[in-house]
Formats: C-alpha cells, sequence, structure tokens
C-alpha cells in the first residue's frame, strides 16, 4: 500500500466545515479539551511551525511537502491507516509532543482574499464544542479569556506556519531539497510506501555560499536545518509503532 505526503484536502488539514467564530450564533458553546485528539485519526502528516522544529525532531521525521510551494510537516504515519500516535479513543501518545496545529484545533485563522480581511473560523462540527461540557467561549456577548488564548494560539502559530514554510522555500530555491520516498517492510509481513515529499540533501549544505549561509544563521535557520536531519532517526520509531498497530 502508499500513501503521499503531497496530497491534500481542498480545505486546511482537519478542516470539514469552517464557520467564522460569531457570539450571536455561538454564544451557548464551550470549548471541551477533554473531547481528545480523535479528529487526527487518518492524518499521515500535520504542519509544522519554524519554531517547533526542535522539539518535533525528538518524536518525529521532519519532512517537506512536494510541489513548487513546499512546506515542513511531521510525519506521523506510514500509510492511509494514518495516526499512529493517538489510539482509538483519541488519546495522543503520553511520550510524544503533540503539534501545534492539533493543538489549535477546532480554531484557525481565515483569509478571505476577496473581501481582503482575516477572521477567526472554527470547525463548526467538532467534537470539542457543544453547549453542555466545557469552557464558554463568550460570556455576555464577549470572548471569555478561553477563546482569547485561543484565538492568541492561532495568530502565533499562523505566523510560525509561514515563517516555516519561508525556510522551505528558500532550501528548495537553493537546490537543497530532493524528491524522495520511501518503502518500508515490516517484519510481520506486508509494506508501506511514502511518496510525495522532499528531504534536505546534507552534502549540498556545504555548498553553500558564506554569505547565503551567514544570513541563514542571522534569520535562525541553522538550528531548524539541523533539526531536520536529525529527525530522520525517527523513521524507526515510526516503523516500529507501524509494525506494533498491524499486528494487534
Amino acid at each position: 500500500m502508499s500513501a503521499s505526503v503531497a496530497e491534500a484536502p481542498m480545505l486546511p488539514l482537519f478542516f470539514s466545515r469552517v464557520v467564522g467564530v460569531n457570539p450571536d450564533m455561538h454564544g451557548h458553546l464551550r470549548l471541551d479539551r477533554s473531547a481528545g485528539y480523535g479528529f487526527t485519526a487518518k492524518a499521515q502528516t500535520v504542519p509544522i511551525g519554524l519554531g517547533e522544529f526542535d522539539m518535533v525532531a525528538r518524536h518525529f521525521p521532519i519532512v517537506f511537502t512536494a510541489g513548487p510551494e513546499p512546506m515542513p510537516v511531521v510525519l506521523i504515519g506510514l500509510n492511509e491507516s494514518g495516526n499512529l500516535f493517538v489510539n482509538a479513543e483519541g488519546v495522543w501518545r503520553m511520550d510524544a509532543y503533540v503539534p501545534a496545529y492539533v493543538r489549535a484545533f477546532p480554531f484557525i485563522f481565515v483569509e478571505d482574499a476577496a473581501a481582503e480581511t482575516t477572521y477567526v473560523g472554527m470547525e463548526a462540527d467538532a467534537a470539542c464544542l457543544s453547549s453542555e461540557n466545557g469552557a464558554r467561549l463568550f460570556e455576555d456577548g464577549k470572548p471569555t479569556q478561553v477563546l482569547n488564548e485561543a484565538i492568541g494560539f492561532c495568530s502565533a502559530l499562523r505566523d510560525n506556519l509561514r515563517a516555516g514554510a519561508t525556510l522551505a522555500r528558500a532550501l528548495d530555491a537553493a537546490g537543497l531539497l530532493r524528491d524522495e520516498e520511501a518503502t518500508v517492510s515490516f517484519t510481520a509481513g506486508g509494506s508501506a510506501r511514502v511518496r510525495g515529499f522532499k528531504v534536505l540533501q546534507a552534502d549540498r549544505l556545504d555548498a553553500v555560499s558564506d554569505e547565503t549561509f551567514l544570513d541563514w544563521r542571522r534569520l535562525g535557520w541553522l538550528g531548524p536545518i539541523y533539526a531536520h536531519l536529525h529527525a530522520a532517526a525517527n523513521w524507526g520509531r515510526l516503523i516500529d509503532l507501524a509494525a506494533g498497530r498491524s499486528t494487534t
């Protein structure tokens, strides 16, 4: 079986019906974070921001999506069976980092290009939103601290994702990224092929000019670059998790 990192839905990952957050319509809603991460069950990758490279490199492989505008993602699955870090009850593995993009759900910043505006949207049908459980989003028609913190988190995440995409485009423009695919064979039988992603060619990093290298250091990119290289060691963990799941 095979899966492509490059494949992406029209709506942002995890979202199927995004609506603008509105006190008149959603004043009754509550946010219940204990609902878990079941919404990530089918995901193979999750976008990451520039500031997350060091942390995620301890837990997952970091790759870049294919295409003319690559972006960094963490690999959390090897095929269409999906996320290896969340169980059937929606509980994320205690020994693994939860990417900021996952923690931001069900909220997201939406850019309306036609109106040249940005608004806070949410997944209308998210399991963590209801009128019974959790913390209120609004009090007397005004955002609560819970909602304000969620909006602030989404704003920071948006900037961080943009910074990560800027790094990816610069690496690609410099000729450092190459298209890659991986075929994994399991000792218990069967295999998985992951394709449609890019990785940094370490040998080409030495050929980057001193001027460019110093500029990347000034931009704070060297840490994320080396974190990406070190994260390759986590392929073994993915394979072990996938093999364990296939035998249960």
